[in-house]
């Protein structure tokens, strides 16, 4: 029975060889999942970021739209919204007049193109564009 357990002077370094062919495997998939949970949490921030200043664009035309009375406060919300990552590009707000007392009950758009990045390692950089957008009804 004891002999069954001891291994042969020839399979000493089997389990250091099977190790080290895994590990690169093993690694690629635990940092690329690590990687785009990052990727997909920045995303994540840039659509509520888009819903935040969809919402105060959908509020221009309304007198009482605290901070929110102009493109350039609904860029400064954006910039706000989206904090622990890098501010995004200029947005898009779509109609190009934003909303106005004519357009009450019409839609705006708010939207623009923002770069990410994969980083994983024995993979490379993986450059891509997502378009990040949100619209609300003008009120």
């Amino acid at each position: 029975m004891r002999k069954l357990h001891r291994t042969s002077r020839s399979d000493r370094g089997a389990v250091a060889v099977e190790f080290a062919l895994i590990l690169p495997v093993l690694l690629l998939i635990v940092v690329g999942t690590i990687e785009f949970g990052r990727v997909y949490s920045q995303i994540q921030v840039y659509n509520g970021a888009a819903r935040e200043g969809a919402r105060c664009a959908s509020v221009m035309a309304t007198p009482f739209a605290a901070g929110c009375n102009s493109f350039s406060a609904v860029q400064a919300r954006i910039d706000s919204a989206s904090d622990p990552y890098p501010d995004p590009p200029d947005a898009t707000i779509t109609p190009g007049t934003g909303c106005t007392d004519s357009t009450i009950g019409n839609d705006v758009k708010v939207s623009w193109q923002q770069p990410l990045s994969l980083d994983i390692p024995f993979w490379g950089n993986i450059d891509f564009t997502s378009t990040i957008e949100a619209t609300f009804r003008c009120e």
